[in-house]
């Protein structure tokens, strides 16, 4: 009699044991799936940007760089204060000689230098003394204006960057 009682209250107890195993997989199954797409998607989002640079960087060579350099005073949008400024600099274009249309975009490039001007004094130009003098963000700004001004102008990828020298506002 006492194996009986000794081996019904183990069974009771498997079976409590079980509903509370089967209770926990469906209280904690959801969350946990949850809990790994969040995981999943994070790591493809940081697959995908670790992909973009390690592309740009693994496939061009500085070495491929070609530069066309011109240098002009522009003169900057009015802020109010009645004194008119100006930003004298110097622009390099950077464009990649490995590219298939190199050549007849930089002939195209070397033979528009008072388009490139043109576009460079209009983007500069629509800034203000202020903005000009807060710092980078401001040039960083402007560089990215007109280098998809140029792209798309010229149509090309061949255009890899623009970069400023001897930038000073006055």
């Amino acid at each position: 009699m006492k194996k009986n009682l000794i081996t019904v209250v183990i069974l009771a107890i498997s079976i409590i044991n079980l509903v509370f195993n089967i209770l926990l997989v469906f209280v904690f199954m959801p969350s946990t799936s949850k809990t790994n797409k969040l995981i999943t998607d994070i790591a493809e989002v940081l697959d995908i940007e670790i992909a973009s640079q390690t592309k740009d960087d693994s496939t061009f060579d500085v070495s491929n760089l070609a530069q066309l350099e011109q240098g002009n005073p522009i003169n900057l949008k009015n802020d109010g204060s009645g004194d008119l400024h100006a930003v004298q600099y110097g622009l390099t274009i950077n464009m990649d000689k490995t590219a298939s249309d190199y050549s007849k975009v930089s002939a195209n490039i070397e033979a528009s230098t008072a388009m490139i001007y043109d576009m460079a004094r209009n983007i500069i130009g629509s800034y203000t003394y202020t903005e000009v003098i807060d710092g980078e963000t401001t040039t960083n700004k402007i560089k990215e204006e007109l280098l998809k001004q140029l792209k798309e102008t010229f149509n090309t990828e061949c255009i890899y960057s623009v970069s400023f020298y001897n930038w000073v506002a006055q």
